[in-house]
């Protein structure tokens, strides 16, 4: 391969592994290509990859030079990739934007990323994808949409340092079948031409977001307006929220915490039988082993309650310890499904507080499953803030007598926080509205059918 710098940077190999699969062509059908590939890749390993290029080169096609002007190349890639989003992390609310887009949105990102990445200058355009099995529409949104927040600057600029079990396995085996001498520089460009790739769809699927915030597009809109009317730590909050609403409640394994994507497609999860017939409550675990490693723990309330460790974007209980009202409060929500809200009068006599928008009872519920999973008191003063301006003058209820019940299941300063709330919201021109009321509408076409299967 030896040749001028420029010669060097316009090298493209001609399609190979495309071929062997029978991959649509990605102008053809973009969905269909991702999904090909996806399914190639699951039937195949790295070493079957490794093997394919093999096949058609081996180490005397690379010089000493070629490889130095790879790695060149390959930091540079990596630089920019990691200035970008060193950048936008650093300066803008840029997870929480993604975090709120909708799930159609982020897919046609994240395709965008791929196509441009397959188009991009390295040796074997869109086979480079076969390298990459972790970079897919599929896992992405698997993983609520974590695929730049995941990613970690400091990882970028080392080739060598971008870990992944599926392609360490290869290393590891050919270590052991101590690698042909011919094909020590081939693993090594392919490690580099993979690398590249992931640098490159990360580049460009950066870009297509940040095009979109740029000129307000339809789909980016409706996000931006949540974050620029509220504080960025509520828009982070609900932001979170959001991604933890799924079609079907997330397993997690009550020991080890993994999740079935964590582990890898096809893994099924066992459930506590005996707390699912008495108590009709599931309670997850991974395998065999890990429930009987639980059991010691598990085994005091198998059957008699419903306990789990509350862990992240499940539905189970709380974190922590709730206060006595706070317990009463969620007994009775769980009793009455109807109800947004429990408030009390002076004589303790429940009101039950419903909202009829669908929008608001939207971010209401966000909220109140916030600080109702955890001890902290993330979504308390939103609520609060609502409440109080469509409660206040219910027969029965006054502000103080609100403000006092609240205190007594979250603080005594949590008068002085939702004072405060309120105050900052009249700052942000919202004049004697709430922030939940504001932002009823937008939030209705963000969360979409999401809110119908919460």
């Amino acid at each position: 391969m030896a040749s001028t710098t420029e010669d060097q940077a316009a090298v493209k190999f001609p399609p190979l592994l495309s071929k062997k699969f029978d991959i649509t062509g990605i102008k053809q059908d973009m969905l269909k290509w991702d999904k090909e590939w996806e399914a190639a890749l699951a039937s195949s390993t790295a070493a079957d990859v490794l093997k394919e290029i093999s096949h058609v080169m081996d180490d005397s096609f690379f010089t000493l030079d070629d490889l130095e002007f790879l790695h060149l190349d390959l930091r540079n890639v990596q630089e920019g990739a990691a200035q970008s989003l060193r950048k936008i992390f650093h300066e803008g609310h840029f997870n929480t934007i993604w975090l709120l887009l909708d799930a159609s949105e982020q897919r046609r990102h994240i395709l965008e990323g791929l196509e441009k990445a397959s188009e991009a200058p390295t040796l074997w355009g869109q086979d480079s994808r076969a390298l990459c099995p972790e970079v897919t529409v599929l896992n992405s949104y698997q993983r609520a949409g974590r695929v730049f927040e995941s990613s970690d600057p400091a990882l970028l600029p080392n080739s060598s340092d971008l870990p992944n079990p599926w392609w360490e396995q290869t290393s590891n085996d050919a270590n052991k079948k101590k690698r042909s001498k011919s094909t020590k520089i081939v693993f090594e460009v392919a490690t580099i031409n993979r690398n590249k790739f992931i640098g490159f769809f990360l580049l460009f699927s950066l870009a297509s977001i940040l095009h979109d915030i740029t000129h307000r597009s339809k789909g980016m809109k409706d996000v931006l307006n949540i974050v620029e009317n509220t504080g960025a730590y509520f828009a982070y909050s609900l932001a979170q929220a959001k991604s933890s609403l799924r079609d079907k409640p997330l397993s997690r394994c009550e020991n080890c915490t993994k999740t079935p994507e964590d582990i890898g497609q096809g893994v099924r999860f066992m459930v506590c039988s005996t707390c699912r017939l008495k108590l009709k409550f599931e309670v997850h675990y991974c395998s065999q082993f890990c429930q009987n490693e639980d059991w010691p723990v598990h085994k005091k309330a198998c059957g008699k309650k419903k306990v789990s460790k509350g862990l992240s974007g499940t539905k189970g209980p709380c974190k922590g310890q709730r206060s006595p009202a706070a317990e009463r409060q969620a007994k009775m929500l769980e009793a009455d499904k109807d109800v947004d809200y429990f408030l009390f009068t002076a004589n303790d006599v429940p009101v039950r507080f419903v909202i009829d928008d669908l929008g608001a009872k939207t971010v209401f519920w966000i909220n109140r499953r916030m600080f109702m999973t955890q001890t902290a008191d993330s979504g308390l003063k939103a609520m609060a803030e609502y409440m109080l301006k469509h409660m206040s003058g219910y027969p029965g209820l006054s502000r103080d007598i609100i403000l006092k019940q609240l205190c007594a299941k979250h603080g005594s300063d949590s008068t002085e926080k939702v004072v405060e709330w309120e105050r900052k919201t009249r700052e942000r021109g919202i004049g004697t509205g709430t922030v939940i009321g504001s932002l009823s509408k937008d939030f209705m076409k963000i969360f979409g059918n999401a809110v119908s299967n919460w």
